[in-house]
């Protein structure tokens, strides 16, 4: 009987070089960039709006591929749960009195 081993289980998901948890903050980013050229379109004509998309898609790409080499697979949900930790904890001691 053979057996066989898949080696790339333990690697994350990947669409365009955008891995794993970051490919649901591409889908969003997306959304939004296609909303504000749709807006821009109607607002300037169809050529703005097609610039602003092409620089938009260019440019959220680039951020998001160096925010994901910065902070990593899991590194992003790890960064926001440390944002919204307070910055300090004050203990205050009991000092019994006679």
């Amino acid at each position: 009987m053979t057996c066989r081993v898949y080696r790339n289980l333990d690697r994350p998901f990947t669409l365009f070089g955008v891995k794993g948890r970051y490919i649901p903050v591409a889908l969003v980013g997306l959304l939004g960039i296609v909303i504000v050229s749709i807006v821009a379109g109607s607002a300037l004509g169809t050529f703005a709006g097609l610039v602003s998309a092409l620089s938009l898609v260019v440019g959220g790409y680039f951020l998001l591929v160096e925010v994901q080499n910065r902070y990593g697979e899991k590194g992003l949900t790890r960064f926001l749960a440390g944002k919204r930790l307070p910055k300090f904890i004050l203990i205050r001691t009991k000092v019994w009195k006679r």
